[in-house]
């Protein structure tokens, strides 16, 4: 484990970063528009449009994320949904352990449409025996934040691989919804027609999502920011050097999905490392 950390330098040119201002300033979106006083119950989940369900609270957080992407001057576009599903109602005996301040379902890069580039989120709903006392706006907004930048760093590789190639960043999108190395085959019909050719073997196994090269990067700057939210650097380095991340959380998940694969795990306590340091601002000089 010891050369592990020794050699982390190396990795610091490959990890891919945010600026901090626009990390900030999401975070500072989603604070100010305190969607959480807005209704979002499940009575109040309602279409949008033919397929978008949505609720009050959800719109007013898209709003704040778009003017906030516009006055930082950046191309992406939030686009903000509800689920339907009653399963994934927010309740006190949530069996995925959200209650009560975790209101994500699921975040998604969606490449770039129109001059903008697009992430999704998807929220859960509360339910009638969610109590809003219970709630830590701050947790919420975190999570959320959270969420925002794992899709960030997707957005940053896709205009790496724009650039280093040479292409424009719609034909480098293309390329990356073609290679199943970085994006999975959800739909073979959708891929034959648009990338040309047969598909793979669809692999939609947990522990193959998370090995892929795109998302190790993704998921490494989302358990360091997480661990950085609760330790200091030393705290948070001694804990992947102990090799368990805290117990929970991003790390522990990773862990329990991938840990019985030496190569991939190694991978992955690299990239984090780098993380950790490219984060708390602490890079020594090279």
């Amino acid at each position: 484990m010891k050369h592990i950390f020794e050699n982390w330098r190396k990795f610091i040119l490959e990890a891919s970063s945010l600026d901090n201002s626009l990390k900030e300033g999401f975070y500072s979106a989603i604070m100010d528009s305190k969607f959480w006083q807005y209704p979002h119950k499940e009575e109040d989940v309602d279409l949008i449009d033919s397929t978008t369900f949505s609720t009050p609270a959800a719109e007013i957080l898209m709003d704040a994320l778009n003017n906030a992407s516009n006055s930082l001057g950046v191309d992406i576009y939030f686009i903000l949904s509800v689920t339907s599903d009653e399963e994934y109602t927010l309740e006190p005996d949530d069996e995925f352990g959200g209650y009560p301040n975790n209101w994500m379902m699921r975040g998604q890069y969606r490449g770039p449409e129109r001059g903008k580039h697009i992430i999704w989120l998807e929220l859960r709903p509360i339910g009638d025996q969610y109590k809003i006392s219970d709630l830590d706006p701050e947790a919420l907004s975190k999570k959320i934040s959270l969420t925002i930048n794992h899709e960030l760093i997707h957005y940053e590789q896709l205009k790496k691989q724009a650039a280093s190639k040479g292409i424009s960043e719609e034909d480098a999108w293309h390329e990356m919804e073609c290679d199943p190395e970085q994006v999975p085959v959800t739909d073979a019909d959708a891929y034959r027609e648009r990338c040309g050719r047969e598909p793979p073997e669809p692999d939609d196994s947990r522990s193959r999502y998370l090995t892929r090269h795109i998302e190790v990067d993704a998921f490494a700057h989302e358990a360091a920011e997480e661990l950085l939210n609760m330790y200091s650097k030393d705290e948070a380095l001694g804990l992947i050097k102990a090799g368990n991340g805290g117990g929970s959380g991003i790390v522990s998940d990773y862990i329990s999905v991938v840990g019985d694969n030496p190569d991939e795990i190694k991978k992955f306590w690299k990239k984090l490392y780098t993380q950790i340091n490219l984060q708390s601002d602490s890079i020594p000089e090279l």
